[in-house]
């Protein structure tokens, strides 16, 4: 006899009554019907699972680790059951979400919490923009929303600004412009720079070109960094300066400060958020959502 869903059900009211008079009223069934059933259980098993005598119904050792298994099974086959019902409706799921450092830092802190409780059955499952390339991802299906810098601007993708950070100039501690509260964008002519690869984020790469080419001073590029912790690194090897969002700043490590610039138009760049175009689902809608709400918090390092 293959053991079923129901002879758990049965195994479980009989040991929680320990009486199968009491089992059979509340399965609503015959009580000889009911003893068979779980004397198959039994011999399917080659366990005993019940002492039974005249007067008394009892648990056997291995009944009673029988019991906490089945209970474990029909609870997590109702719970499936549950998921399954909202998630017909767009209440449970899971999202495969695109990321990056700033979006980590700025948005996902307070994101997380507001989505446990607003959307408590969605799991999300975040990709790293190096593990998975943001654009690609959404149109091929392998992400559902990315965090990117912005604008993206391409037919397939939709995309709503989040916000929009400046950036600030991350440099050593020991560094003669650290002790200053704010540092003239002068003060950056031809001091060594570590500059992000163009291809990696290329509006934060077209901000921090357009800077120098407005306050007519020449960069000076000592090395270049594929990431942002790769950037962090060499500023804390004193190797030179870096232009990076604001958000940054919650990640900096030991021997690493940051200052505003004193620039106008302060440089900008921007967080989006990007689901491919046609995409209706209702956990990407409220994810976007939660996140644009997210987004008007304060940064906290």
């Amino acid at each position: 006899m293959a053991v079923e869903l129901r002879h758990l059900r049965y195994f479980v009211a009989v040991a929680e009554e320990l009486s199968f008079t009491r089992a059979a009223e509340r399965l609503h069934t015959a009580q000889p019907s009911l003893s068979q059933q779980i004397r198959k259980l039994e011999a399917d098993l080659q366990v005993q699972l019940l002492e039974r005598t005249h007067h008394r119904v009892a648990l056997t050792n291995a009944g009673r680790i029988y019991l906490q298994q089945a209970r474990d099974i029909l609870g997590r086959v109702e719970h499936a059951r549950n998921l399954a019902r909202k998630a017909a409706v767009g209440e449970a799921g899971e999202l495969s979400v695109g990321t990056f450092p700033s979006a980590d830092a700025r948005i996902l802190p307070t994101l997380r919490p507001l989505l446990a409780t607003v959307l408590p059955d969605l799991r999300l499952i975040l990709h790293s923009r190096y593990a998975v390339e943001p654009v690609s991802g959404l149109l091929s299906g392998a992400l559902d929303v990315a965090f990117m810098r912005g604008p993206v601007n391409h037919e397939g993708l939709e995309e709503i600004e989040l916000l929009r950070e400046p950036l600030v100039i991350v440099l050593p501690t020991h560094h003669a412009l650290a002790r200053s509260r704010s540092i003239p964008v002068r003060a950056l002519d031809d001091l060594p720079c570590i500059t992000i690869q163009e291809s990696l984020s290329p509006p934060l790469h077209e901000a921090a070109a357009a800077l120098y080419r407005q306050a007519k001073i020449r960069m000076h590029a000592v090395s270049r960094a594929d990431n942002v912790l790769g950037h962090l690194q060499m500023v804390q090897e004193g190797l030179g300066f870096a232009l990076l969002p604001e958000s940054i700043s919650a990640l900096l490590p030991p021997g690493v400060t940051f200052k505003p610039l004193e620039h106008e138009p302060p440089p900008e760049v921007s967080i989006v958020v990007a689901w491919k175009r046609g995409n209706s689902s209702r956990l990407v809608r409220e994810f976007v959502e939660l996140a644009r709400q997210c987004a008007t918090q304060p940064l906290t390092s």
